[in-house]
């Protein structure tokens, strides 16, 4: 009896290991840009839909950046030289597959760190601008058999922009 609860435990801790070890090397990042120009009672702020970010480290280097397309905003990530990191919705399952690793493994080496950004948009740039960073991991979840609950661990953060285009400023969130 002692050596099956043994072996349950070492394979619920080796489970869990992993999905914490796979989820620290492999992330995915949703980027928020919010525009307090024209603020009413109604809104507080409208979503930045075109524009790009440099983002930054507490020492001040530029760790990525990010081109919001319009019409959604979507982003187009740029690494530093050398660094493809966009995937391309256009790409075959196999090659968006082997993409999408990549890039969830340079999003996990530098979306810990993004301290602040330089943003530029509406014909001004805004330096600095303050991440707000969430990081909404539940990789420990992730081996639940359910279709919208399992899968591969991965962490995830939000990175949450705050500016005012009017003022060409830096804006804080409510």
């Amino acid at each position: 009896m002692k050596k099956a609860l043994l072996a349950v435990a070492v394979l619920a801790a080796a489970v869990l290991g992993y999905g914490g070890w796979r989820a620290h090397r492999h992330a995915d990042v949703w980027l928020q840009v919010n525009d307090h120009a024209g603020r009413t009672p109604r809104q507080l702020w409208s979503n930045v839909t075109e524009g790009r970010i440099a983002f930054r480290d507490a020492a001040g280097r530029t760790i990525a950046e990010a081109l919001l397309e319009p019409p959604r905003g979507l982003p187009r990530w740029v690494g530093l030289p050398g660094q493809a990191v966009h995937c391309e919705t256009q790409l075959g399952p196999d090659a968006w597959r082997s993409c999408f690793d990549a890039q969830s493994r340079w999003m996990a080496r530098w979306a810990p760190a993004a301290h602040d950004a330089r943003v530029t948009v509406a014909g001004c740039t805004v330096d600095p601008v303050a991440v707000r960073r969430r990081d909404d991991s539940d990789w420990w979840f992730w081996w639940v058999p359910l279709p919208h609950v399992g899968g591969t661990p991965l962490a995830h953060y939000t990175l949450e922009l705050h500016l005012d285009s009017a003022r060409c400023a830096s804006a804080t969130a409510p």
